[in-house]
Parts: C-alpha cells; structure tokens; sequence
C-alpha cells in the first residue's frame, strides 16, 4: 500500500523550500524526544519544520493502519456514515484515508497544534476531494467536546495523554459518535493495554463490538499478550533518507478497536500472529468467537489452504 499520489506531490512539493541537510537533523532530534521523553500530554512538536518532519516520517504509517481498520469496521456494519469527525488529526492522514473509503463531504479535523493543523490544511488543498474538510482548534482533554458525527476516529492519541486522563477523553469519544467509534493506538503491549481500556468503557456504556473482536465480550487475552494488526506501506524516498532505511516498505504495527451503538454481528475467526506457512500445512494462532486458538490448515482444504496463505497478522478468515 502507498499513500495517496496527490498526498505524495504535496509533501514534495513542500520539500522543494527545505534543505534535506535541516530535515535530518529535526529527525533526529524528534526520534530522540519520543524515544526518551516521558508522555505527559504536552506537545512535542513546536515549529513547522518538526511538523512537516513528523508528516513525511508518520503520515504513510497512520494512512495505511486507519485504511486497514476502517475497511475491517465497514466490513461489519450495514448502515451508511454522513459525517466524520477526525480527532487529534495531526497533518490530516487518516482523513485522506477515510476519503478513500468513504463518500462524504462531511469531514472535521479537530487538532490541537496550530503547526500541524496548518501543515494538515495546506496539502489537503491539494485533493478536490477534501476540499470541504473543515478544521478545528481543540484541545481534546481540556475542551467540551460539543459536536458529533456518524464515525469517530482517533488515531494515535491515547499513548499520548496522562493516564488519569484517558477515561474523561474516552468518555467524550463514546459521546461525540452517532453510530461507530474508531480507535487506532500503536501495535504494543501498551497500545494494546490503552485498547482494552477503551473495550471495558465500551461495554459499560452499552456499545457493540465491531472489529477486531470476534464476539460481545471481555478480551480473553492474558495482560502478557496483545493483539495487534500489520500493514505494508511503501516508503517515499525522502522517508527512507530520514529513516536511514534500507527497505522499500515499513511494516506498520497497530492495535485498533471500532465500536458500534447498534447491534453487529462480529462472529468469525481473527489471526493474531503471522501464519506460519510450512510445506503442506499453515499454523495459526486464532481469537475464534471469543476463545483463543490453535489452528492447523493442511492442503486438504484446498480453498481455505489457498485464502490463508495470503492473510497477514491481524486479518479476518
């Protein structure tokens, strides 16, 4: 998978102004402030130069993680969506995802940097499709969050703000959606425990279960295990120069839940790890309606034997 073309010419567009020599080194810099810094809530992020950084370096990871959830949640709802709100959208790329899914014009960024929602602004400008998307100024932990939407999405977030805060935020999240509420965090035992944070609220609140789980439950998942999804984004070159990669691809790892206020049918069998494929027979760790499995695939069943060698960590049977 790769970004959007029009997404790809605006960041190199913007990269005609900017010496590659000052890009390095705000990379840098910013690898080592989220590797060490402490998560506080606080921005990291406070120049145009960090924040265009943080968008060649992020924005094809998030594009391609909220692509893929978001296509597994629409998969498990019958009903359409006719407004988005896009919380804590940084430079704006799981809206251009949710612009490759989705037909609405009814789109809202709400983020809280000034330099990333002016950065996010200015390559949406770009794509006649999201020319509409409206942007806001809002603080998601100090504001009254007052507007709702058929689908909420937020990306990322959650590893990002105090952990006395988390359930007053995920409380708003629930609030503010009509219909579905998506959450997107990093594919890490820590992501995954911020996960079953918000699926616990969830099934207080009454919400239904859409993605990844396989049933209306508590994850049957030990505190030691995490679930978590993959995808394959292909690098730009100027990604691979900042990233010092040699690779053409970046796998990107995510945890994600997508909720529902209506009733869903969320049966079915989820891969949790990479199969492994050997010669004749596919093994499988599963979550199969609510209990974790071993499975074994073997020839046999040839067009099973055939789907599966093509699925990935993360993707339903």
């Amino acid at each position: 998978m790769k970004i959007p073309d029009l997404l790809e010419n605006a960041i190199e567009e913007k990269l005609k102004h900017v010496k590659l020599t000052e890009l390095k080194q705000c990379a840098s810099n910013l690898s080592e402030k989220y590797m060490y810094q402490e998560r506080t809530g606080e921005t990291l992020l406070n120049t145009e130069i960090e924040a265009f950084v943080y968008a060649i370096m992020r924005m094809p990871a998030t594009y391609g993680a909220v692509y893929t959830a978001l296509k597994n949640t629409l998969e498990g709802i019958n009903y359409e969506i006719h407004s988005v709100l896009d919380i804590g959208a940084g430079t704006g790329a799981a809206t251009w995802a949710i612009s490759e899914l989705l037909k609405t014009n009814n789109i809202r960024c709400l983020e809280r940097e000034q330099v990333m929602l002016e950065l996010g602004k200015a390559f949406m400008c770009k794509n006649l499709k999201l020319k509409d998307v409206s942007w806001q100024y809002i603080d998601i932990v100090k504001d009254n969050l007052d507007i709702k939407a058929d689908l909420v999405v937020a990306s990322y977030m959650l590893n990002e703000i105090k952990l006395k805060e988390r359930k007053n935020v995920i409380d708003k999240f629930i609030k503010s959606c009509n219909h579905i509420l998506l959450i997107i965090e990093p594919g890490t035992p820590e992501g995954f425990k911020n996960i079953k944070e918000v699926q616990k609220m969830a099934i207080d609140n009454g919400l239904n279960l859409i993605a990844p789980c396989t049933f209306q439950g508590v994850c049957p998942l030990s505190d030691s295990d995490w679930c978590h999804s993959t995808v394959r984004m292909e690098r730009t070159k100027v990604h691979k120069i900042l990233k010092d990669a040699v690779l053409p691809y970046e796998d990107e790892k995510f945890s994600y839940i997508a909720l529902s206020k209506e009733q869903v049918d969320s049966t079915g069998i989820r891969i949790l790890r990479h199969p492994i494929i050997e010669k004749g027979r596919i093994m499988l760790k599963v979550c199969h309606d609510g209990n974790i499995e071993e499975m074994v695939i073997t020839k046999k069943d040839k067009e099973l034997f055939k789907n599966v060698k093509k699925k990935r960590c993360g993707d339903r049977i």
